[in-house]
């Protein structure tokens, strides 16, 4: 009994149950009906808190289900080393077909761009059946992006996400300009907003990564 509890004391184990349960609560809040009458009213709050958020859930999910499989190693039993055999060899595959996290980094971007196209957008806004389509990509583009930062240093990690950031920014800066209407479904003042707030939003990204960038050089060990 003792061992059984140590083993779910591990660090691993607890992380990887933690993420996947915040992950299903944060995509069940999504759902809500409060939340959805809200996205309807916000092209902001739709197009970069919602779908950020479904992407977020997707992430911590892979990477909860990531530290679940590493926490197997405690366990002696045959189920948990057959799971840790075919992670392993998942893991083989994405090295070898994913270097650098290419592939996956592409498929996520795809996926982005493809809903955020204004005639995908307004369709995937009315249609019930493309919506959840949409969200569904959305958090599995998720696990492309944990896919690609496993591949990767935590510096590269930043300079694609400051990459990402500026595919934000130039959208942020077609709707702030409020020459006319690309999504539809929204009010042109809505679009003028969005746009403000999703410049504010990059400039607020980049300075956090090039803080964290700069507190990395100077941490670097000298020779």
């Amino acid at each position: 009994m003792k061992s059984i509890l140590n083993i779910f004391n591990t660090y691993s184990l607890r992380d990887g149950l933690l993420k996947i349960i915040l992950a299903n609560i944060l995509i069940i809040l999504l759902l809500t009906p409060t939340l959805e009458q809200f996205e309807s009213r916000s092209l902001f709050y739709h197009m970069m808190i919602e779908h950020f958020l479904f992407i977020f859930s997707g992430y911590i999910f892979i990477s909860g289900f990531d530290s679940l499989i590493v926490s197997f190693k405690h366990f002696n039993l045959q189920y948990s080393k057959k799971i840790i055999k075919y992670y392993s060899r998942f893991l083989a595959l994405n090295n070898r077909f994913n270097p650098f996290g290419i592939v996956s980094t592409a498929l996520f971007l795809i996926t982005i761009f493809y809903w955020h196209v204004p005639s995908n957008f307004d369709i995937a806004t009315t249609n019930a059946t493309l919506h959840i389509l949409m969200h569904l990509s959305l958090i599995i583009s998720g696990t492309l992006i944990f896919c690609s930062f496993k591949m990767i240093s935590n510096t590269q990690s930043i300079f694609l996400i400051l990459s990402i950031d500026k595919i934000l920014g130039i959208l942020g800066f077609f709707l702030a300009g409020g020459n006319s209407i690309i999504y539809n479904t929204y009010l042109l003042s809505d679009h003028i907003t969005s746009g403000f707030w999703m410049i504010i939003m990059m400039m607020g990204i980049d300075a956090i990564c090039i803080s964290f960038l700069i507190l990395t050089y100077f941490r670097l060990p000298t020779k």
